[in-house]
């Protein structure tokens, strides 16, 4: 009877531990899944408009920007959309007060802003959340 009771014992300690294992291993899987399934979608080609309203002297910004989605159909969405897109981030970098984008400050907030209007005109169209954040990988100012 001791016997018994020891193997069963032993079992159920084998079969937690092998519950906590594959749990731990199924967990990492999907940590995986959810790295892979982010992408960058690189708004190609780069955007350059003037800005600053009329002046004697033409200011030009020049941005190469990349879309974070979280998915290959959040990806499909955004690439489907992408003359509105960049419609609506010419009309914005335009607007811009050389002032308001000369500092870092000022660059992230038109980042946000830009970020916000994707999201917005994405989510207008498609109905669903697409757009994660929206990165500067390049952002130069001539004036």
């Amino acid at each position: 009877m001791q016997y018994q009771h020891s193997i069963t014992r032993l079992l159920s300690v084998f079969l937690l531990a092998f519950t906590v294992i594959f749990n731990v291993q199924a967990s990492d899987d999907d940590e995986e899944e959810i790295k892979i399934a982010v992408q960058y979608i690189d708004l190609k080609p780069a955007f350059v408009a003037n800005f600053g309203g009329p002046s004697p002297k033409l200011k030009f910004i020049k941005a190469d920007i990349s879309l974070r989605v979280h998915s290959p159909e959040a990806a499909a969405l955004a690439e489907q959309h992408m003359p509105l897109i960049r419609h609506e981030i010419v009309l914005l970098l335009s607007a811009q007060k050389e002032k308001e984008i000369s500092t870092m400050q000022g660059q992230e907030a038109l980042r946000l802003e830009a970020l916000d209007k994707v999201k917005k005109v994405l989510e207008e169209e498609t109905g669903k959340t697409v757009a994660e954040d929206l990165l500067f990988t390049n952002f130069v100012l001539q004036r």
